[in-house]
């Protein structure tokens, strides 16, 4: 049984700065873990990244779905963003029933620590790049509902699901 909760808006633990982290230790290794475990049961949907701030610890500390791979990033930096930008659908665990399209930089370079303190630099491209800058966002106080207000674009909210099982979205108005 996992100790984490997923907290959800309107939790102002979610537009804080998070905490850069100091200490490389035990409580780090345990909670990287847990939270992993928490991103892997998640189902329906399915998340692709958790950061600390999601489950109400104000720490700069996430883990994504790389690939297959669920690995933890410390501290993380995005020091390059490529010109070029995608648009897709997001959605977050921690506003749930909500999907927006948002438009951010195909590619960026990354800096960070695992879970030892060692520094990594990483080139990061596709939906790896766009799990990362949300996640990032995350520690910054920033939730992707923010940058489809920003943009301009239109949310989504679940409203139910077909014969098949498939979400019906209906578009809501930002406020």
């Amino acid at each position: 049984m996992n100790r984490l909760k997923i907290i959800t808006i309107p939790n102002q633990i979610l537009r804080q700065k998070s905490e850069k982290v100091s200490s490389f230790d035990d409580w780090l290794l345990n909670f990287c873990e847990d939270l992993k475990n928490l991103l892997e049961q998640q189902k329906n949907p399915t998340g692709l990244g958790l950061s600390a701030p999601q489950v109400g610890i104000p720490k700069r500390i996430f883990v994504g779905k790389i690939g297959k791979i669920i690995k933890p990033y410390i501290n993380p930096k995005i020091t390059k963003f490529s010109k070029e930008k995608t648009e897709i659908i997001e959605g977050c665990l921690s506003v749930p029933l909500y999907y927006g399209h948002v438009s951010r930089p195909a590619e960026i370079n990354l800096e960070f620590q695992n879970q030892k303190g060692k520094k990594l630099h990483r080139h990061y491209k596709g939906i790896s790049s766009r799990v990362i800058q949300h996640e990032v966002d995350h520690l910054n106080g920033i939730l992707f509902i923010d940058h489809v207000h920003q943009q301009g674009g239109k949310l989504y909210k679940v409203i139910g699901r077909d014969k098949k099982g498939k979400e019906k979205l209906a578009e809501v108005k930002l406020v």
